[in-house]
């Protein structure tokens, strides 16, 4: 007869190579499905940056809308007070006090919104 020792050895050896390769299918499945998942929750996360982009160019539409229709009323309201400074019998010293706090604002503005350098 033959010696058995080799073709059990083999035998075994084949076994282990198989449940290896089992094993690492698992882990490779496993990792598909966490990468898959991943790409889910990407795509999520890239159309909520978008909608969060969408909503702060709105916000920001809105705030220059706000600061054109501020600066339109300091305009009307520095008309306002020439008309009242040329009028006879007003109050100069009063007028005066209106003009230098609306100087002393605009000092703390940006030059781009309307400020004055100081």
């Amino acid at each position: 007869g033959e010696d058995p020792l080799p073709l059990r050895r083999a035998k075994i050896t084949a076994e282990a190579a198989v449940k290896k390769a089992e094993r690492a299918t698992a882990a490779a499945g496993k990792a598909r499905t966490q990468a898959e998942e991943d790409a889910v929750k990407a795509s999520e996360s890239r159309a909520a940056a978008e909608q969060d982009r969408i909503a702060a160019e709105a916000r920001k539409r809105e705030a220059e809308a706000a600061v054109e229709e501020a600066r339109a009323k300091v305009a009307e309201a520095e008309a306002y007070l020439e008309e009242v400074k040329n009028q006879p019998g007003c109050a100069h010293g009063a007028i005066w006090w209106m003009q230098r706090e609306l100087t002393e604002k605009k000092k703390f503005m940006p030059t781009a919104k309307g400020g004055i350098a100081k």
